[in-house]
């Protein structure tokens, strides 16, 4: 909607605004793909790995958390395809030591998995992303595209940049990638951009103002990376030096409560006093970690007689001055609001345990840690104007500092 402001209806057919799954699905479907695509969390695809890690080695002892873990930051990452492959992969990052001989025992898990996919006719996404590569880099017919812009690249594998990199011919303004890793959600997706073909050494910008939030917002988001490194998507490190807000205004408010009950009774009483001043509801989020938190908070503005919305992949949000909207912390990324309330921030709920728990080794606990710290960073920094952090019961770790 926004290109359509600046560009005339001729600009705008030329034009693709998509997401690299749904482009890739239409591609391979036009060419016959005989392949399912997996994803993440499917009962199908847990299933599949329940059946391969009965081969895991019983003498060694590593969690199933572990063979997941190194299936995607090595096996995918790297695009491994056999053992020999594996035995010679780079594993840096990795908290687990493995040697030749124990990545020998591991691969069973892997091999096992893949011949599952193969038999039951499916792939995973990266799978289908380095399909598609391949099959245009061996159709005659040139891309009909010109340039590639990507957003939110921090969240994009390996292999999706080498499906970009073949969509468009190297040349002058052929890709613009913009992101963050400091909004990184998706912790797996580190990506070396220059290994994937794609060279912006001395072609690299970073945007140090923000225009979005206020530097009291900023600054209260930016506290919860302290400490951790963060990568320049380039295989260096960033930081925040330099970076600031221009617009000022007051310190986020936090507020802790007993019970769900008294946080849903604030939550309620605060919107009734911005309808009593005829001020609209639209421009504020209720955002939560977990649905049933948004879902218990929800019913509670229901009773009160308050609309509200939730925020969907098909749907930004409401227009409609009267309803709030309320977004999980993955659904609000890349969406902005005058005001944010930051609901439900509770031990266990943020960071969410069952993320934490079970995880291979202590560096793949800490990067899930990061995960969920930057999921907070990007609610936290939805807010343009103000931010409410509540929680109740035992309130998060990352609201007092403790690590």
């Amino acid at each position: 909607s926004n290109l359509g402001s600046i560009c005339t209806t001729e600009t705008m057919a030329k034009i693709d605004v998509i997401n690299l799954d749904r482009w890739v699905s239409g591609y391979l479907r036009q060419r016959n793909y005989e392949y399912q695509v997996v994803y993440d969390g499917t009962e199908a695809r847990k299933s599949l790995w329940q059946r391969a890690l009965d081969l895991a080695p019983v003498h060694m002892p590593l969690p199933d958390a572990f063979y997941r873990e190194e299936w995607q930051r090595v096996v995918q990452a790297q695009s491994i395809v056999s053992l020999d492959q594996y035995k010679r992969a780079s594993r840096i990052g990795r908290g687990t030591r493995l040697n030749r001989s124990d990545r020998v025992k591991v691969w069973t898990v892997f091999e096992e998995y893949r011949n599952l996919l193969t038999q039951n006719k499916q792939k995973e996404v990266d799978d289908s992303y380095r399909d598609a590569a391949q099959i245009m880099q061996g159709e005659s017919t040139p891309s009909s595209y010109l340039a590639v812009v990507v957003d939110e690249a921090q969240d994009m594998s390996t292999q999706a940049f080498h499906l970009i990199r073949e969509l468009v011919p190297q040349g002058q303004n052929d890709l613009f990638i913009v992101g963050d890793g400091h909004q990184r959600i998706y912790g797996r997706n580190k990506v070396v951009l220059s290994q994937c073909g794609i060279n912006i050494r001395g072609r690299a910008r970073k945007l140090r103002l923000n225009y979005r939030t206020t530097e009291e917002i900023r600054q209260r988001a930016v506290n919860l990376l302290e400490g951790f490194a963060v990568d320049d998507l380039d295989g260096g490190t960033d930081d925040n030096r330099g970076y600031k807000s221009l617009a000022h205004g007051i310190a986020p408010q936090i507020e802790h409560f007993d019970s769900s009950e008294q946080q849903c009774d604030f939550i309620a009483s605060y919107l009734k006093a911005i309808t009593k001043e005829n001020l609209p509801l639209h421009h504020i989020c209720i955002v939560a970690r977990i649905r049933s938190e948004l879902d218990a908070i929800q019913t509670h503005l229901i009773q009160a007689g308050i609309t509200s919305e939730k925020i969907t992949g098909e749907s930004s949000g409401s227009d409609n001055p009267v309803t709030v909207n309320l977004a999980t912390m993955h659904r609000v990324k890349g969406i902005e609001f005058d005001e944010v309330i930051l609901a439900s921030m509770n031990e266990g709920v943020v960071p969410l345990a069952k993320a934490l728990d079970g995880k291979g080794d202590a560096v793949e606990r800490r990067q899930a840690d990061l995960e969920e710290r930057a999921l907070v960073y990007v609610a936290m920094t939805r807010a343009k104007k103000k931010l409410i952090v509540t929680s109740y019961g035992q309130g998060s770790p990352y609201l007092t500092g403790n690590q």
